[in-house]
This record gives C-alpha cells, structure tokens and sequence, in this order.
C-alpha cells in the first residue's frame, strides 16, 4: 500500500510543470523517506545532478561525478538498485576511490535507486545517512515507487537536443560547442537538460569548454582532464571549474604535469 505522504509526493511532480519540483519537494522526500538528504540526477554523457534537498547531497554527487565511479554513477548508468547501509565497512574494489572520501565527508549510509521505465534507465535518486543502518522494507518500498514516478516523468518530457556542449553558451567560444567545430549530444541530454533552467554544473560545462579551447582536445577529454585535476588537488569539481572560467587556472597541456 502506497502512503499518503508519497502519494501526495508524486502528485505534486506530476503538477509541477517541464521545470521540475521546488528544493522543498526533495526535502519532504527525504523525511518521508528517513534519509538526511536526496539528490536526483540525470543520465546524460554521465550523470547531471537536477535537484536536491541540501548542498551534502550535492557535494555527494559532485564527488561521484569527479571520480566516475559510486553508488549514484551505477544506478543511473547500470540501472541497478545500491543500498549501501554502512559505508566504513564497505571499503574494497569495487569504489575505492568514492567510499573513503564519501566516509571523511561524513556520509555513512547511501541508498541509490534507478530511475528506470522497463529497459530504459534514465538517471538515479540517492538518498544518504550521516549514520549507519539499513532503509526498512517500507521506505524501499516507497523510495522504488517515487523512482518509478520520477522516470516516468523525466521521459514523459522527452528529449530536446543537444548535450553539454549546450551549456558552454556565454564563455565567447563559437556556437558553444567543443572549440573543433563539433557538438557533443547524446543521451537524455544537452536541450533536455537546457529545459531546467541552471543547472548544479553548468559551470563545469563552461570550464571545460573553455579548456577544450585552450589545449585543442575534444571537449569530452577536456572534462576527463578537468575532472582529474579536481581529484588530484583534493577540490571540489564546482572550485577547479570557477577558477577556469575566471582565468585564475589554466589545465596543463600535459595531463601528467
């Protein structure tokens, strides 16, 4: 049986338009949920964080859209449910650059759930705990239907055009696209994504636009290098990429430098 609480939940989704739910939506969802936080992301030459009910859940998946690997990276990509309910204890290969880093953020439970119509997986929902423990069956239970609800929505809007090459508009390199004459679509992505207003990283989009420019590589390798860098200097994703688009940073041609 369906709770109110969720049922009202997917109601209001349905009502609210091409532009989304409201920072307020994602909130209630966690506390119906039990989680501290929820992030919702989008499938599309990666994964595009769309909305979210606090900036842990977004530092959460930014991390995750650094290091390529994670919870939330799987879910949306491989279409598979990840309850993780005790990060400390879940340190091995398969993402060992992600739980140490989620664990000294402060993140010790992730619950990521695929928002998924039949074969189609277009993104993930991600719920995390700043403690220890598992979801019970019902919070599942409801977090798996408002998943479902949210792919049905996201698809329902269909795709428009484009990818993230779209989001480099405004950084003066011609038709916003990867500084070779190209464009970069695919996926659920590029005019779908531009249909949300702004987006959490336009401005990594922006960078790496930018630095596609500068050191003459297709844009995606301009992303790879920038996200790298991200890593290798232990700053958020968002940082690297501000300094990039206010001329403070500039990518070695060399990634190895």
């Amino acid at each position: 049986m369906v709770d109110s609480k969720v049922t009202e939940l997917i109601r209001f989704l349905v009502l609210s338009g091409g532009q989304g739910p409201p920072r307020d939506w994602t909130r209630l969802c966690a506390e119906v949920l039990g989680v501290d936080g929820i992030a919702i992301s989008v499938a599309s030459d990666g994964t595009e964080l769309l909305w979210f009910s606090d900036e842990r859940s977004a530092r959460l998946d930014d991390l995750q859209f650094t290091l390529g690997e994670g919870p939330s990276v799987e879910a949306a990509r491989d279409g598979s449910l990840n309850l993780e309910s005790d990060l400390e204890r879940a340190f091995g290969e398969r993402w060992p650059a992600f739980v140490p880093a989620a664990v000294d953020s402060g993140v010790l439970a992730v619950f990521a759930f695929p928002l998924r119509l039949g074969a189609i997986c277009c993104g993930g929902m991600t719920g995390h705990r700043r403690r220890p423990g598992p979801l019970g069956e019902q919070a599942v239970a409801d977090a798996l239907t408002i998943a479902d609800a949210m792919a049905v929505y996201l698809l329902a809007l269909g795709p428009r055009e484009t990818g993230p090459a779209a989001l480099t508009a405004g950084t003066g390199y011609p038709g916003g696209g990867d500084g070779n004459g190209g464009n970069t679509g695919g996926g659920l992505g590029s005019g779908f994504l531009t249909g949300f207003g702004d987006l959490h990283r336009a401005e990594v989009h922006q960078a790496a636009g930018i630095s596609s420019v500068l050191l003459d590589v297709p844009l995606p390798e301009a992303l790879v290098r920038l996200r790298g860098h991200a890593y290798a200097s232990d700053r958020p994703i968002l940082d690297v990429a501000r300094d990039i688009i206010r001329d403070r940073l500039r990518l070695p041609r060399d990634p190895a430098s």
